[in-house]
């Protein structure tokens, strides 16, 4: 109902002319409507083993798509941002997984409080500014007060805050399939070159 449609993927021409091995996968086509996306008047197509196209439409999942960069911002928040040293502390492994969780923990709080302060400006949270947003936090836990009353007042003051670290809106991600070609001095290997005297 979406426009998709079914296919199978095998893994040679045997199969595909015996019709056996073959992967059952859903095919979305669809262009950028964009008029400032590179691209924009191509038809992308995108290959999913999420078949069901109630539980999956078609159109969700091309945004998720050109989302996907957002995993790699996510490492570099953990990796970069948020740790100030280079390596973990723990000796042992069991201290490492816990650290590990820890950052984990920390990250998801972070997070959790940009999502909250893009709610009251009524934006999508990752126009929220990460690093703007652990700064803020790390001025602020010091001061965090005691008492439920003066903590929700304190925290009210953080969102507020934090919902002031609003980013440009992001340029658009596009890398061209292209293969680069090596510039050599050398001629190329020649069958002669292979069994010299």
């Amino acid at each position: 109902p979406d426009g998709s449609y079914l296919a199978k993927l095998y893994p040679n021409a045997a199969d595909r002319r015996r019709d056996r091995h073959g992967l059952l996968v859903r095919l979305i086509e669809y262009t950028l409507d964009d008029p400032q996306r590179p691209g924009k008047t191509e038809r992308h197509r995108l290959l999913t083993t999420l078949l069901d196209a109630d539980l999956d439409p078609a159109r969700t999942l091309v945004c998720l798509y050109h989302e996907r960069w957002e995993e790699e911002i996510t490492f570099d928040e953990l990796k970069t941002h948020q740790r100030e040293r280079p390596v973990l502390r723990s000796q042992t492994p069991a201290g490492v997984v816990q650290e590990v969780y820890a950052l984990m923990l920390a990250h998801y709080l972070i997070r959790a409080l940009m999502q909250e302060a893009a709610a009251t400006q009524n934006i999508d949270p990752q126009r929220i500014s990460f690093t703007g947003a652990l700064k803020i936090l790390r001025c602020r836990l010091p001061e965090c007060p005691t008492g439920p009353r003066r903590i929700q007042q304190w925290y009210q003051r953080l969102v507020q805050e934090v919902a002031e670290e609003i980013l440009p809106p992001r340029r658009h991600r596009i890398n061209p399939r292209v293969i680069k070609q090596k510039m050599s001095k050398w001629p190329k290997k020649r069958a002669h070159h292979r069994h010299p005297p």
